[in-house]
């Protein structure tokens, strides 16, 4: 077993469906940064993948249900960035510089206050750019505000705008249609033929080949989730709609700090005070995390083993929680690490991915699943935003729009 000396296996003390973890009144029992065993950054990029990565991630969390979890093997040894370029990124309403990035059809896709722009995923070269202002979200990530990433699906990428929607066809960036009765406000979902919009006039869902408006329902979202037929929305509330007709099927006082995430019947949000998980069907609570002391827990990325979060005290650095999933039970907290001001946005089998910030060093953090040992680290030159994840592959953005690709075997 590898020796863990920054980072423990925790207790838990269960009462009832509500889990209190064991431990001091700090965000984690240890208080220092992760060391990394292998650090790399973009001094050396050669210009171009040697092996393009598989897989695809073509949204902001990788799938409908917004978990951050992808089935595939990133980059583990031999790594090295391959190539790196800075777009323009004139500021949009106070938000971050750059969008996280989206991937599909070996090309990458990113929006800055300059437009869309779709990259080669081979050697980072710009393919096209459609010059449109894309729309300011809250956050999904820390506590500034985000632009709204590109949204890939069937062959059409989807941007949130200031004007409202539009549809572009991935291979040449031209306009299959767009929607300018309400401005976007929100990250899009795109799910059974059809496009989920936060707008100024509600969510709003249209039909994915033509933009018609299918249904506008009056609640608020960021990143709204879909699963299983059911619209998830976070805003004052957490609302349950039904993806075909947008009728309310159900709503609990919950409020969700980012987003709601959605999978295996559970809808998982992050709050002030609890990591909760309710009834995709009934919004029944199954179960709850409450650490006390007015922690907060970020929106959690849920793969088939773990469940990850953040967990915010108010005088105490951030540190990452991962948690055993149970069989319907509420997650067993098993090892946390420091994070600073920092984030965990994605997962697979064998690692979770961190946004660090706070303190000097690596920018992204690849932790191990079953100890969290800080396997190797990305030093971004600035703040990055919630990277993808290939199989081989890693493409990483910062808020000031550098774009960068990292190989390993």
């Amino acid at each position: 077993m590898p020796s863990i000396t920054r980072r423990s296996l925790l207790g838990t003390l269960a009462v009832g469906a509500t889990v209190g973890v064991a431990g001091c009144s700090s965000s984690c029992p240890d208080g220092d940064a992760p060391e990394p065993s292998v650090v790399v950054d973009t001094a050396d990029a050669d210009g171009a993948f040697e092996t393009l990565p598989s897989g695809s991630w073509p949204s902001p969390r990788f799938d409908a249900g917004n978990t951050g979890y992808a089935p595939v093997d990133p980059p583990t040894d031999s790594l090295a960035v391959r190539w790196r370029t800075t777009l323009r990124t004139p500021r949009v309403d106070g938000a971050a510089d750059a969008s996280s990035p989206t991937i599909a059809g070996g090309r990458v896709y990113v929006t800055t206050g300059a437009g869309a722009f779709a990259l080669s995923l081979r050697d980072g070269t710009e393919r096209w750019r459609h010059g449109t202002t894309p729309a300011t979200t809250g956050p999904t990530v820390g506590y500034d505000d985000e632009l709204a990433p590109p949204i890939v699906a069937d062959g059409r990428v989807y941007l949130a705008t200031m004007d409202g929607v539009v549809a572009l066809h991935a291979d040449d960036g031209t306009p299959a249609w767009r929607a300018t009765d309400a401005a976007a406000t929100g990250v899009p979902t795109v799910v059974d033929g059809g496009v989920v919009v936060p707008t100024a006039d509600g969510l709003v869902a249209r039909d994915a080949r033509d933009g018609t408006r299918r249904w506008r329902a009056d609640v608020d979202a960021t990143m709204p989730a879909v699963a299983d037929g059911t619209v998830i929305a976070g805003g004052e509330e957490t609302v349950a709609l039904d993806a075909a007709t947008g009728d309310r099927e159900w709503s609990v006082s919950d409020r969700a700090e980012l987003y709601p995430v959605v999978t295996d019947g559970t809808v998982y949000l992050g709050t002030y005070g609890r990591l909760v998980g309710v009834a995709l069907d009934d919004g029944r609570e199954r179960w709850a995390v409450d650490r006390g002391g007015g922690r907060t827990f970020a929106a959690p990325v849920v793969a088939p083993e773990t469940v990850y979060t953040v967990e915010r005290p108010s005088e105490a650095p951030d540190a990452t929680f991962a948690l055993n999933r149970t069989d319907g039970g509420a997650p067993e907290p098993r090892w946390c690490s420091y994070v600073g001001e920092g984030s965990v946005t994605a997962a697979t089998g064998d690692h979770a991915f961190a946004l660090q910030s706070g303190f000097g060093g690596p920018r992204v953090v690849a932790f191990t699943e079953r100890f969290g040992e800080a396997a190797w680290g990305y030093a971004a030159a600035d703040r990055p935003v919630p990277p993808a994840i290939l199989d081989g592959g890693v493409v990483s953005v910062t808020d000031r729009g550098t774009v960068a690709a990292v190989e390993g075997a």
